[in-house]
């Protein structure tokens, strides 16, 4: 798999979560019976749980063939499993001997899925939610805010409250000298980059003073800013796991099983830099793109060469949502009349953004058949 000289490759296990908000998606994408979808894969959890809104396929789609692997991975024990199973092989209930059921799994693997995970043996033991480097990583940073803040005060934040209790917690008992810290700590360029986002990821800086006051001021609209109820992102940032089992991602409800599991074959896999595949597809024939932060990877000029893919891949009026972790990237100025920002939604996207990593969480509308006068 040749990658283009400017894109950054990454060949380990990032992810095993999504740390997108699946809600932003939905509120972006609207995805529609019988529509197609291009996703970029990261923990696979968005994808699958797209699932639910019954389109005809969709084309999930990351540069590092780990994702592609554990994604395999979760649609082989969504086949092979009851429910009950699968969250427990996942790591959401004690099982004494999941390689067992890893031995069930493996078989519906492709050989390359197969061979990558027979040498993930600890991952598999301790199932693979939580334990992506990003995951492991965001373990330690919680049990070093749970050491600087005390539990006390972790598990009040945790507690559901009225939006003036929230705030007034923040303010007054949340906001220490001590959280402040624990940015500067861990939230670094060589930090960050130790727990798997490359040093090339940071070539760029989003405008603020520094990533550790970047970082800050995200987590204070989510901790402050944002009901706590329902929000499992911030239960994994404190806790390192979910607060129950209706706090999860839509594919590990129960309620949700059964209509994923009859709809996985929907799903096609590929492990190949975004804007040189959708090249193979013809004009016309996406309806809805969900790009992570992947243009953060990739040079302005193959952002620029992804841009331009979408458009001619997409329908008119596809929705696209678009993030950004820290560098700054936006649609180019060539597409900007025809791939259109919808400013208000954006803005409430980022706003209501549970996750509250993303410096940019944004809404556009393809609009390919201009009105001349």
């Amino acid at each position: 798999m040749k990658k283009s000289k400017d894109q950054v490759s990454l060949f380990k296990l990032v992810f095993t979560h999504n740390w997108e908000d699946p809600e932003s998606d939905h509120q972006a994408l609207k995805i529609q019976d019988n529509e197609s979808v291009l996703a970029i894969t990261s923990g696979g959890c968005n994808v699958l749980g797209f699932l639910l809104f019954n389109p005809e396929i969709i084309y999930s789609i990351d540069i590092n063939p780990t994702q592609s692997f554990l994604l395999e991975l979760k649609i082989a024990a969504i086949k092979c499993f009851s429910f009950e199973d699968f969250i427990t092989f996942a790591g959401l209930q004690e099982h004494s001997d999941r390689l067992r059921l890893y031995e069930i799994v493996r078989p519906f693997l492709s050989y390359e899925a197969s061979d990558f995970w027979d040498s993930q043996k600890k991952i598999l033991v301790r199932g693979f939610i939580m334990n992506g480097k990003y995951e492991r990583f965001i373990l330690l940073a919680g049990k070093f805010l749970k050491l600087l803040q005390g539990n006390k005060r972790v598990q009040g934040l945790l507690a559901e409250k009225s939006k003036e209790e929230q705030e007034t917690y923040f303010d007054e008992v949340w906001n220490t000298k001590r959280f402040h810290y624990m940015f500067k700590i861990l939230f670094n360029k060589r930090m960050l980059a130790k727990r798997g986002l490359v040093a090339e990821y940071f070539h760029f800086d989003d405008g603020s003073k520094s990533f550790a006051d970047s970082f800050y001021n995200r987590s204070r609209k989510a901790f402050r800013n944002l009901p706590v109820k329902d929000n499992y992102f911030l239960n994994l940032y404190l806790s390192g796991k979910f607060r129950n089992k209706n706090e999860v991602p839509a594919y590990l409800k129960q309620e949700n099983f059964d209509i994923i599991k009859s709809r996985v074959n929907r799903i096609r896999i590929i492990t190949d830099e975004a804007q040189k595949w959708l090249m193979t597809l013809p004009e016309n024939s996406v309806d809805c793109f969900a790009l992570s932060n992947i243009c953060e990877l990739m040079s302005e000029n193959d952002t620029g060469k992804l841009f331009a893919s979408v458009l001619r891949t997409g329908k008119n009026n596809s929705r696209v949502i678009f993030r950004n972790l820290m560098i700054p990237r936006e649609v180019p100025t060539e597409f900007a009349g025809q791939i259109v920002k919808d400013e208000p939604l954006s803005w409430y996207l980022y706003e209501n953004d549970r996750s509250f990593v993303y410096g940019k969480v944004a809404a556009y509308t393809l609009t390919k058949y201009l009105k001349h006068e």
